[in-house]
Order: structure tokens, then C-alpha cells, then sequence
């Protein structure tokens, strides 16, 4: 009886041994299904690295187990994110790694679909990483170990594309007429219009007829499948192939349709490609230049970053074992730490250098713009000083010895007065402005002045306005703004009305002014630049509103 009931109870342990380690693998596959599906939905952000943590622990609980598949699986996943992530190098060294764990293991379908997968994700990496040479190698090493169509016509497009990269359009368009052909026969829409537009790009380099009506058509296809992203490519491919035609009207249509296509799905990266589009068709020299100079220093940049990039792996099957694979492994995780460690240390340095230079370069920028104004102010009183003291005194004297002459013609007295007027009017318009008294009453005086029986002039909440926080160069900025456009209201407009409604908010001043005179051309009339680089310089801005008969408006904000 005993005995019988100690078997009970070694069965009982027994079970719940199993049962819990059941459970355990249970919840592990479970795990593993949920962050497999986050990872497939996931578009950035903290899910991402929610995932990238995930799998580093997975991968070394696989190792501490020896399960080296599944760590090949977990380094797989974490390639792919590193690679999304833009982190290319780290991307290709951990595949490379999970090369080496797969290279003593018997081959199995499922460990010939890890190598096929980790060769084809190096392949992408040296695609972007520029090393075009090692990606055709390790896309050619895909075709000698698969069988599979879908596999083969996936290294054929990636084999085009860096042919097509590589400018040689001849062995590109082979690699996309394969496909292409392939493509027919799986009924696939959104696959033939993928490799028609490729192959009708790569026609269009090598001046095909029918290129374009490939183009088009692939574009047809793709918004009948309302594919946005295949949308969008269709647009730049369209772009670029007028763009080797030199058709800027139809590079401008498609690159804009690109752009708007991008706005509308938020594509950050889509925004950039259409906007580097439009600008390789600006006809500034300045611009063409910036984007030259721009696209050479970021490729002189990655070949650099290249030409230091570690190869490290030498695909050689004999040379590495699986016990010196992980053991790598160790040491590269643990260098990489330390690298994390260091370049945040030099992050931190440099982004307090950073930080040191902007603040000191617009400290000096703002002591630079004041310098600039205070010098203009003081020479434009300089020169109404000169005006007055020199030019309307000697005019005055000549008139008033003139006056005693009888022989004098009084027209020639009229218009030494005007002139005599004019250069005192130039005077008074550039001479000093005392801004120790109540600015308020200063500005209002100076627009009642522009007040007579023919113009009225009325101002809205000037009364309001508190001009104390307001720094002396933009007062003075204010004051000889309003003072032109009174002027050129007064010489110009034949207003009868003006109306100047001022507003605060916050730390700055608006102004609205409008008139109902004859208004202007904007294009042809230049007078009003002097009034826009006053403003500019007190950092501000002026936006003008006119038209022919319809009256002026400006808008300052200050």
C-alpha cells in the first residue's frame, strides 16, 4: 500500500513537471506570435524597439538553451529592424552572424529558407551600404542554392536594380525582362505592374519607343489597385524619364503629383524624393549648385563610411565553427556596447559644443542686426543733416539773393522753392527722432500730419499700444516705415482714405495699413524695397497688397 502510494505521488510530480514546462513553451510560442505580428503592423517608434528588445533577450535565452535556430530566427528579425532603422552596418553584422550559426548545420528546407533570406537581406544591405559588386555576389549566391521561381525572380529584380545603379541598362533591362515575362503568367496586377514600370524605365535609358507607354501603362494598373506606394513610384519613375528628356513642364506635373501623393499619406521620405525632383529641375544656378555640391558630399560621406565598414565574414565554410561563431558573437555584443557607450559619450560632446556655437552665433547675429541698424539710422541723420545744413541753406541763400534782382524770372523763384521744399521735406523725413518722449503721441503726430482736407486719416487702438518693452531700433524701424508709406500714399496713391489699425499680441506689434487710393504693380514698383529691407533688418516682416485701381494694403509685423 505504500509503495503504491509513493508511485501515486512520483506520478503526480511528474505530471506537473510536464505539464508546467508545457505550459512554459505554450506561452513562449505565444510570445513569439504576438511580437511576430507587432513587427508585421509596426511602422516605427517605440513599438519597434518594444520588438528589437523582444528578440535580443529571445535570442540569448536560444543560445543559453543551444537552440540555434531559434536564435537565427531572432537575429533575422533583429537585421531586418536594425536595417529599418537605418543602422545598415549593425544590420549587416548581425545577419553575417547569423550566417555563421548556420553554417556547421545540417542542410534542412527550413535552414536552406534562413540562408537564402539572410543572403538576399546582405544582398539589400551592400545595396544601400553602395558596395553594388559584393550585392550581385551574394544575390548569385541565392541562385546557386534555390530552386524556387519566386525566390529566383526576386534576385533577378534586385540584380536590375543594381545594374540600373550601376548605369549598365543593357544587362538591367535583362534581368527585368525576366521577370517581367515570369510575372505574366502568375496573373498578379500589382507584380506586373511593378515589373513593367521597371522595365519600362530601364527602356527609357536605352531609348525604347515603347517605354513610355510601358510607364503609363504599369501607372494605369496601379491606380486601378488604388496601390499608393506603387503610385508613387510610378510618378518618379514618369519624373525622371522626362527629366532625361529635358521636358521640365512634365518633370514639374509628376514630381508635384508625387509630392501631393506624398503629403497626403504622410511619407516623410516620399516628401524628400519629389522635393529633390523639383529641385534638379530649378533653373537657379544657386540651387543647382547647393543640390550638386549636396549629393556629393553625401556620396563622398557613404564611401567613406564604406571604406572603413568591417567585412566580417568571409563566407568561407571551412574556416569558422560553430563554438568560435559564438563566441564572436559574445565579443561583438560586447564591443558594440562599448560603442554605444562612447558615441553617446561623443554625442554629448558634441551636442554641447553644438549647442555653445548656435548660441554664440545668434547672440552675434542679433548684435550684428542691431549694429547694422543702429548704422543706418545714424547715417541716414547724418545725410539729413548734411541735406539741410548744406544743400536747402545754400538753396535758401540763393533765393534770397535772387529775390532782390528784379531781371529774375519768378517760374526760375518757383522752382528753386520747390527744390528748396523737397530737399527741407528729405530732411525732416531722415532727421533724428527723439524717442526719450512718449512714442504713442510721436507716431500719432506723424500721421495727423498726412491730414488735409482732401485725405483723412484715421488710426484704430494706437492709444492702446504699449511701447515700452519695445526696443528703440524697432520703434525707430516703425516710425520711418509708416512715415514712407505716408509719404508714398500722399505722392502716389490719390487716396482719400487711410486706415491704420494697430494690434499687439504677445511680444509683437501688427499694423495693418490700407488706402483706397489707385494702388500699384508690385513688379514694376521698386520704391517699396527700402521699406522691406527696413524691416527685414529689424527683424520683422512686411507682406504688400495691391492691385491696379483696387487701393494698397501692408501688413507689418514686428
Amino acid at each position: 500500500m505504500k509503495k503504491i502510494k509513493l508511485s501515486f505521488l512520483f506520478f503526480c510530480i511528474l505530471f506537473c513537471f510536464l505539464y508546467s514546462k508545457q505550459v512554459r513553451a505554450q506561452q513562449a510560442t505565444d510570445s513569439l506570435r504576438y511580437y511576430y505580428h507587432l513587427y508585421t503592423k509596426a511602422k516605427g517608434g517605440s513599438d519597434i524597439y518594444k520588438i528589437y528588445n523582444f528578440y535580443h533577450k529571445h535570442k540569448e535565452k536560444s543560445l543559453q538553451k543551444k537552440d540555434t535556430f531559434a536564435a537565427v530566427y531572432d537575429l533575422r528579425f533583429i537585421a531586418s529592424i536594425q536595417y529599418r532603422l537605418g543602422r545598415h552596418h549593425e544590420s549587416d553584422a548581425t545577419a553575417v552572424t547569423a550566417l555563421k550559426l548556420l553554417q556547421p548545420m545540417k542542410t534542412t528546407p527550413q535552414i536552406l529558407e534562413a540562408k537564402i533570406g539572410l543572403l538576399n537581406h546582405l544582398g539589400i544591405v551592400s545595396y544601400e551600404l553602395k558596395n553594388y559588386d559584393r550585392a550581385l555576389e551574394l544575390y548569385d549566391r541565392v541562385l546557386k542554392i534555390t530552386t524556387s521561381t519566386q525566390h529566383i525572380l526576386t534576385v533577378y529584380n534586385n540584380k536590375a536594380n543594381v545594374y540600373k545603379k550601376k548605369n549598365d541598362y543593357a544587362l538591367a533591362y535583362s534581368e527585368f525582362n525576366k521577370v517581367h515575362q515570369n510575372q505574366l503568367k502568375s496573373g498578379n496586377h500589382i507584380e506586373i505592374a511593378r515589373s513593367l514600370d521597371n522595365l519600362g524605365l530601364v527602356k527609357s535609358k536605352l531609348n525604347y519607343d515603347d517605354a513610355l507607354t510601358n510607364m503609363l501603362d504599369a501607372l494605369k494598373i496601379r491606380q486601378q489597385e488604388n496601390n499608393t506606394d506603387e503610385i508613387f513610384v510610378s510618378y518618379k519613375h514618369l519624373a525622371e524619364y522626362y527629366m532625361d528628356r529635358n521636358q521640365v513642364q512634365k518633370v514639374k506635373y509628376y514630381a508635384n503629383k508625387a509630392y501631393n501623393l506624398a503629403e497626403k499619406v504622410k511619407n516623410t521620405s516620399y516628401k524628400l524624393e519629389a522635393l529633390s525632383l523639383l529641385l534638379k529641375v530649378n533653373k537657379n544656378a544657386k540651387v543647382i549648385a547647393y543640390k550638386k555640391l549636396s549629393d556629393s558630399v553625401a556620396l563622398a560621406k557613404q564611401l567613406t563610411k564604406n571604406k572603413f565598414a568591417s567585412m566580417k565574414y568571409d563566407f568561407s565554410k571551412e574556416k569558422k565553427k560553430a563554438d568560435d561563431a559564438k563566441l564572436r558573437l559574445v565579443e561583438s555584443e560586447l564591443q558594440e556596447e562599448k560603442e554605444k557607450k562612447s558615441k553617446i559619450i561623443y554625442q554629448a560632446i558634441a551636442g554641447f559644443i553644438l549647442l555653445i556655437l548656435l548660441s554664440s552665433y545668434f547672440i552675434f547675429r542679433v548684435k550684428y542686426k542691431k549694429g547694422k541698424l543702429e548704422e543706418v539710422y545714424k547715417t541716414e541723420t547724418r545725410i539729413s543733416r548734411k541735406v539741410h545744413d548744406e544743400v536747402a541753406n545754400d538753396v535758401y541763400h540763393v533765393i534770397t539773393q535772387l529775390q532782390s534782382d528784379t531781371h529774375v524770372n519768378e517760374d526760375v523763384l518757383d522752382e528753386l522753392e520747390g527744390i528748396y521744399n523737397k530737399t527741407r521735406d528729405i530732411s525732416k523725413e531722415h532727421s533724428d527722432i527723439n524717442m526719450d518722449s512718449h512714442f504713442n503721441e510721436l507716431l500719432t503726430d506723424l500721421l495727423i500730419s498726412y491730414k488735409n482736407n482732401s485725405t483723412n486719416v484715421i488710426t484704430k487702438n494706437i492709444s492702446k499700444m504699449n511701447w515700452n518693452k519695445v526696443s528703440k531700433e524697432k520703434k525707430t524701424a516703425i516710425y520711418r516705415t509708416l512715415q514712407e508709406l505716408m509719404t508714398n500714399m500722399k505722392k502716389h496713391s490719390k487716396a482719400t482714405l487711410v486706415v491704420l489699425v494697430f494690434n499687439q499680441h504677445r511680444n509683437k506689434i501688427i499694423i495693418d495699413f490700407k488706402d483706397n487710393g489707385i494702388g500699384c504693380d508690385l513688379k514694376k514698383h521698386t520704391g517699396l524695397q527700402n521699406v522691406e529691407n527696413r524691416i527685414q533688418t529689424a527683424n520683422g516682416t512686411i507682406i504688400f497688397d495691391t492691385e491696379i485701381d483696387k487701393g494698397f494694403k501692408a501688413k507689418i509685423t514686428i
